[in-house]
């Protein structure tokens, strides 16, 4: 039954039912996604990670405790797996310092429940920003997702830099507002940069 609970769903699994992993999947295929983002912020690594993550929780799922939230059970296995990435890839080693002190080294400070509950928030974002024109949504997602600058941004959108900043920005952030609000979540703790400006 697709309305079954998490706990029934590995309950089933570690009863045989594979089927049940696949709902699990299509449940959290989402969240995988925003933790590999958050773990790694590489754009271009998500897809490697949550398919390597997918597929080593898939040979574990047996030894799952239906009793521990599966988001943070799948956030310990993506830090792992980010940890391997990490070592094997010489692209990773061939970039500069910076990239290779911040979120590279950043994983190993978070905990997994750390993950998953940012996932979540960054979920709830994502459904905001689902919500907004087709042309914000995209200049959300380049300038904080894609972490674009903003000379980039407007250009991909054609808008000037200024009118970015000034106009368009300040009314998508208006727009996000409402929305993380009335899901009893503080647009501070997503934007924060942004929240202190506003408060001053």
């Amino acid at each position: 039954m697709a309305d079954r609970s998490e706990r029934e769903l590995f309950e089933a699994v570690l009863a045989g039912d594979d089927q049940a992993f696949e709902q699990i999947y299509d449940r959290y295929q989402q969240q995988a996604r925003l933790m590999a983002w958050r773990v790694s912020h590489r754009p271009d690594w998500v897809d490697d990670l949550v398919s390597e993550t997918w597929c080593r929780s898939f040979r574990l799922r047996k030894v799952y405790d239906p009793g521990r939230p599966f988001a943070v059970w799948f956030a310990g296995i993506l830090q792992n797996v980010y940890r391997e990435h990490c070592r094997r890839s010489q692209t990773t080693l061939d970039r500069a310092p910076d990239v290779m002190d911040g979120p590279a080294s950043q994983v190993e400070e978070q905990t997994p429940e750390t993950i998953a509950a940012e996932a979540e928030l960054l979920a709830q974002l994502n459904d905001c920003v689902n919500r907004l024109d087709p042309q914000d949504a995209r200049i959300v997602r380049m300038r904080f997702f894609d972490e674009c600058t903003l000379r980039h941004v407007a250009q991909e959108v054609s808008i000037p830099e200024s009118t970015l900043r000034e106009v368009r920005l300040p009314a998508v952030f208006k727009a996000l507002r409402r929305c993380l609000e009335k899901k009893g979540i503080r647009f501070s703790q997503l934007f924060p940069a942004q929240g202190a400006e506003e408060e001053q």
